[in-house]
């Protein structure tokens, strides 16, 4: 068999040429292949990604933008936009100097505009219907830090007119206090979670070209990280997701919870605050029947001390009366009812606190206390009903409104732009479904949840900022008013048309001047300040000395600061004009004619003069009450009718009618009578009830009130109610027209005024309680 002779072996040098032939022949198909893919997939995407890939490391931001990137952006199915970032690292065009009517707009990728072209963005399309120079500050991935961060290295620099925060509530109230450096890490120009990005990476040229520009290696990594990076290790790189989101800090449902559940304490607290009042009410009544008592307990006292009896059950029975009562004159067979007068009830209650005051002056002789205590836990008691009175008077203020997740937040945003001379401006930003439920469709969410309740967070926000005195919007209604089309297909953010409406309700909010609260007076009276005594407590009240007033027939009497005088008719030629009040009067005075008398009821300040003009038909009198100073150097109470020039006495005829018909429910309601007998109880009594009439002569009140009080307690039955309305006393006050409140010690309603809200044309705003109202 013959030997195969082998071919000889190529040189050494041949083989080598040939093997780096074949290699470059590889190189080349690999490239060409890798270029036709790369082209492919371009060509798929029509060169745009789905995520913004131009981020930079900031150590403060967590990320920034990198200046003068570019990049053809698209969420399928959406259109493809283009992105262009200045040499600010801020989208859009170049910005102009500082200076001028300029906003700032910061927030996060709702406001960078992701999914529309630069010019397309709200700011821009603000920018154009406003005509000011609008800055969008808006990076994608940043939260509410980072807003405030922006705003203040943006305003040390360009010392704009306008700051408008965009807070969107898909993130932001779980962003709130999570920095971005420790939610974002960048990786090769994407910013991703910090959790899932690389603790190191691999260096070689053209890393970052085939990492954020390679369309064919983005789709390779999806698919890697979509399969469950099968055979990739945990830690690798091409496994790791780029564009997984980010973690949020709790859930929209838990910041639902958290506030309905604020908003339902503040409407117990509120409720609480209802029932106590009806509580105060019931114990007021309580304490009325406790106060009767005790001064019974008290007369009794003064019975058995009354050693010349002057004083019995009869006198004391009708110092405890009122007009109209019907009290027995008890002495056996010829025992009889007497009607009891106004005029029997003062010399009643006068000749009990003489008595009153003889006994405490045994007593204090004799070393003993035992009045004196009784006198002291009477007026525990009247005190005690006092600081009820008020309470009431004082209402429940309305439920409170819970503040926002961001009331922290805005209080810091507002100091800032305050402190650069900027308003500030909060935008509340709905999520999509929030707007509208159809939203969820697109998602591919069959059973979607309600989302209304949530709508609850963007209206505390709202709120909060405008009790901060900032300008604030909810964009909701101009989102839903541009519905369908709104948002982005399978996306949260606005559209063009979205960013369109937003820009158009934005505007209108900038160009509308901002109101400016009004400062409404607190509820109540001043420390040192009470409300009208009532009719009862007038019965108790002590006379004060007023020269020349008996003779005119008048009665003064003084029950914590007010003064109450009461000229009744003495006969019946007599007359009676008016009382007109010319120095010393407050809002609270009270000055009325009847057929029957005249009447003052007003509070009095120690040491202002008061001067009132009394006019009967025939004669005209002053009651001038001034305060000379008396041997202790301090203020002391002097009154005196001074006669003065007849003169005629202003008239209303449609005050008098409004009186006469008030005057027809004191008749009513108090049954004071006026009987021809003798009116001195030591006296005999001659005459029988029957002969006396119903009159008006201890009516009081305040004539403007009237017409209010009637219309809020219309029937007979209230007669007693409407009486207590127009004699001031709060527990019987008419409901104020929306926008009006109760001042001082007065039922009268008064329009609330302050600087920025002065009174109609001709009124002054008077101060009262950290507010102000017209008069």
């Amino acid at each position: 068999m013959a030997t195969r002779v082998q071919p000889p072996s190529p040189p050494p040098r041949r083989r080598w040429l040939r093997a780096l032939s074949i290699t470059g022949q590889l190189l080349v198909g690999l490239g060409l292949g890798a270029a036709l893919t790369e082209v492919a997939f371009s060509a798929r995407d029509g060169g745009a990604f789905p995520h913004v890939n131009f981020y930079v490391a900031d150590p403060e931001l967590g990320v920034r933008l990198e200046p003068g990137a570019t990049m053809e952006f698209r969420l399928k199915p959406n259109p493809s936009s283009t992105i262009h970032v200045n040499s600010r690292g801020y989208r859009g065009d170049e910005w102009p100097a500082p200076g001028g009517d300029e906003v700032i707009v910061v927030g996060d990728s709702q406001v960078f505009g992701l999914g529309v072209d630069d010019d397309r963005t709200f700011s821009a399309q603000l920018a154009q219907l406003s005509g000011r120079s609008i800055i969008n500050a808006g990076v994608p991935t940043y939260g509410p830090m980072e807003y405030l961060a922006v705003a203040r290295e943006l305003l040390a620099e360009r010392q704009a007119k306008t700051v408008v925060v965009v807070l969107n509530f898909v993130n932001d109230p779980f962003e709130i206090d999570r920095p971005n450096r420790e939610r974002h890490a960048v990786w090769d120009g994407w910013a991703v979670r910090s959790e899932t990005a690389p603790t190191h990476v691999t260096q070689f040229p053209g890393r970052r070209w085939l990492f954020s520009r390679s369309h064919a290696f983005y789709t390779l990594r999806r698919w890697l990280h979509e399969r469950g990076t099968v055979a990739i290790p945990e830690d690798s790189e091409l496994g790791r997701p780029v564009d997984a989101g980010t973690p949020s800090e709790g859930g929209l449902a838990d910041l639902v919870l958290a506030s309905q559940t604020a908003h339902a304490a503040a409407a117990s607290e509120h409720q609480t605050a209802v029932a106590a009042l009806a509580t105060s009410r019931t114990d007021l009544d309580a304490l009325g029947q406790k106060l009767a008592e005790q001064r019974e307990t008290i007369d009794r006292k003064l019975l058995v001390g009354n050693v010349d009896d002057k004083l019995g059950t009869f006198e004391l029975a009708v110092a405890r009366g009122r007009p109209g009562d019907i009290v027995r004159e008890d002495y056996g067979e010829s025992s009889r009812s007497i009607q009891v007068t106004a005029a029997l009830v003062r010399q009643a209650a006068k000749l009990r606190n003489d008595h009153l005051a003889a006994q405490l002056k045994k007593e204090e002789k004799a070393g003993k206390t035992e009045l004196k205590d009784l006198l002291a836990a009477e007026a525990e008691l009247v005190a005690e009903q006092q600081r009820l009175r008020q309470q009431i008077a004082a209402g429940v203020p309305p439920p409170s409104r819970p503040p926002s997740r961001f009331h922290d937040y805005l209080q810091q945003f507002k100091a800032l732009c305050d402190e650069y001379g900027a308003e500030l401006v909060v935008v509340a930003l709905p999520i999509d479904v929030q707007v509208d439920p159809g939203e969820w469709a697109k998602y591919d969410v069959a059973d979607a949840p309600d989302m209304q309740d949530s709508l609850i967070l963007l209206a505390d926000l709202v709120e909060d900022a405008r009790a901060l005195g900032l300008r604030a919007l909810d964009v909701t209604p101009a989102l839903r008013e541009a519905q369908p089309g709104a948002f982005l297909d399978h996306d949260i953010h606005m559209t063009a048309k979205g960013h369109a409406a937003f820009a158009v309700a934005l505007h209108e909010a900038l160009k509308t001047p901002l109101p400016v609260p009004l400062r409404a007076p607190d509820p109540g009276l001043p420390a040192g300040r009470s409300f009208t005594p009532t009719t009862g407590e007038w019965v108790n009240a002590p006379e004060v000395k007023v020269t020349g007033s008996t003779a005119l027939g008048c009665s003064t009497q003084i029950e914590r600061e007010w003064l109450r005088v009461q000229c009744r008719r003495r006969s019946a030629a007599d007359k009676f004009g008016g009382v007109v009040v010319s120095e010393g009067a407050t809002p609270a005075t009270m000055a009325m004619r009847t057929a029957d008398g005249l009447s003052l009821v007003t509070p009095l300040t120690v040491g202002q003069p008061l001067t009132a003009r009394f006019y009967w038909k025939k004669e005209v009198h002053d009651l001038q009450v001034r305060w000379p100073a008396g041997d202790d150097g301090k203020p002391k109470f002097v009154g005196e009718f001074v006669k003065a020039e007849l003169t005629i006495p202003p008239g209303d005829a449609a005050v008098e009618a409004a009186i006469a018909g008030l005057c027809a429910c004191h008749k009513l309601s108090r049954k004071e009578q006026l009987c021809p007998q003798n009116t001195k109880l030591d006296d005999e009594y001659e005459q029988d009830v029957y002969d006396c009439q119903e009159v008006c002569s201890d009516l009081w009140g305040d004539p403007e009130l009237i017409a209010a009080c009637t219309r809020t307690y219309p029937e007979d039955k209230d007669c007693a109610a409407r009486l207590a309305c127009a004699q001031n006393d709060p527990l019987f006050a008419p409901t104020c027209p929306e926008g009006h409140v109760h001042a001082f010690a007065s039922n009268r309603c008064w329009t609330p005024c302050d600087e920025a809200h002065p009174c109609p044309a001709g009124g002054s705003c008077m101060p009262w309680q950290g507010g102000g109202v017209c008069q």
